[in-house]
């Protein structure tokens, strides 16, 4: 068989496969061993699995995501978040879309908290989505901030998705963080605009808190608030972060800070005690093990791919269609990984579409890590893409009965339209990805 037909065979394996609804771990998994066992033989497919498993084991950078997700954790279970939401609430409530706007600046730093949208999503979902519809929002207003804000999370340090990114490509961690920090901010501040507009051209949608409400917190309270609630949490998350940037701490050494440091607010806020850290370490233990799982089979899916000749056929067809012009050959490869995005979740399009596009775009110039930050920026537009939008379906467990999976889909539209454009002001002004990075050390 030709390297065409056996990558034809593959796709299409693939696909029937998604569709039949085999979970993805398995389809990764048992196409590279049966492809790799018809073309390579038994003792080849063997001794990639080995050597897969061996590297991903020993690859020190993956150290940091169970604790990462324990910091997360830890942070939700003591309350810390629901808190931090309540302050900003108070004070953003006061002017039109002042909800909506703090919902997305809690998603940012719940994202720099957790970095993982999950449970950025599920925690405001159950805080800011009930409270914004008590204040007369409109339903697809109020769930599409929940929905794009909390997938704020797949740019915003301490990401998985950048983490496992930095794993494959070789770059930086800390300097994938910087780019992600940059592009992340510059996405929250296009959701911001986007409200405020909204709200100018349409008052009702997001109106302030009431009278009442504004009235039934004193000067002292907002104090104390403050106090107690913003200011530890913020402090956590700039030490743990800025120790990254800063070059003081590697982000192993940083996430093992965060987690202890969330441990610590626990403690003082007298939620810490043996359920809270067996809940935290099983909640850690779950989503690391599911991970490391779709990277291994991905692993292999990708190595049986490319060694039967998938990587020459996919690049010949790419830079057929593009006719030379990286710009164009850009825009296919975007298109692709967006197609990917409605089959597979993030880690699989990571693992898949890096090995395939990046040989392709860094030798049309582009640098790796501006395109690496473009990734992650595609990986989050995927979690709002339908029709498999993961972002809808962690806000359906949780949302009210009134607000339904029909409003969701809608809500999610304009948001789609804002992180599109948000990529292509970042193709013509790169420096927003690239200026942070310039700074680590």
């Amino acid at each position: 068989m030709t390297e065409t037909g056996i990558v034809i065979a593959m796709f299409f394996s693939f696909l029937f496969s998604l569709f039949l609804g085999t979970p993805l771990v398995y389809v990764l998994g048992g196409l590279s061993i049966i492809f790799g066992f018809l073309f390579w033989g038994d003792t080849n497919i063997i001794a990639l699995f080995v050597r897969t498993t061996t590297k991903l084991a020993t690859t020190t950078s993956y150290v940091c995501i169970p604790l990462f997700i324990i910091m997360g954790a830890a942070l939700e279970k003591s309350g810390a978040a629901a808190e931090l939401f309540e302050s900003i609430h108070v004070i953003m409530g006061r002017i039109k879309g002042g909800l909506a706007i703090a919902t997305v600046i809690i998603c940012a730093l719940m994202g720099a908290a957790t970095g993982v949208i999950g449970a950025s999503i599920t925690i405001m979902g159950l805080m800011a989505l009930p409270a914004m519809l008590k204040c007369g929002y409109s339903k697809t207003l109020a769930s599409g901030v929940v929905m794009a804000g909390g997938s704020l999370g797949s740019l915003i340090p301490p990401s998985v998705i950048l983490v496992v990114y930095a794993g494959l490509s070789q770059l930086s961690i800390s300097k994938l963080f910087a780019g992600g920090m940059g592009s992340g901010l510059f996405l929250t501040f296009l959701y911001i605009i986007y409200i405020v507009v909204l709200c100018i051209i349409k008052p009702d949608v997001a109106p302030p808190i009431t009278q009442e409400q504004r009235e039934s917190y004193d000067k002292k309270e907002l104090q104390k608030m403050f106090w107690s609630s913003f200011v530890p949490t913020i402090s956590l998350i700039v030490a743990v972060l800025g120790s990254i940037m800063s070059g003081i701490a590697t982000p192993n050494e940083a996430s093992a800070l965060g987690a202890l440091g969330a441990f610590i607010l626990a403690a003082f806020k007298k939620k810490f005690n043996m359920k809270m850290v067996m809940e935290c370490s099983y909640n850690a233990i779950k989503t690391t093990s599911m991970v490391v799982w779709i990277i291994l089979t991905a692993s292999m899916f990708t190595s049986v791919f490319l060694g039967l000749g998938g990587g020459r056929v996919v690049t010949e067809l790419i830079m057929n269609l593009g006719g030379g012009n990286r710009w164009l050959i850009l825009a296919i490869i975007l298109g692709i990984i967006a197609l990917m995005g409605l089959f597979l979740d993030s880690t699989g399009t990571l693992m898949i579409g890096v090995p395939l596009f990046t040989p392709i775009l860094y030798s049309l110039g582009f640098d790796p890590l501006w395109f690496g930050i473009i990734f992650a920026v595609m990986i989050q537009l995927d979690y709002l893409s339908p029709p498999f939008a993961y972002a809808i379906f962690y806000l359906r467990a949780v949302a009210p009965p009134e607000v339904t999976t029909k409003d969701m889909y809608y809500a999610i539209i304009p948001f789609m339209l804002v992180q599109a454009l948000s990529i292509v002001i970042m193709c013509f002004f790169p420096q927003i990805i690239q200026v942070l990075p310039s700074m680590v050390k």
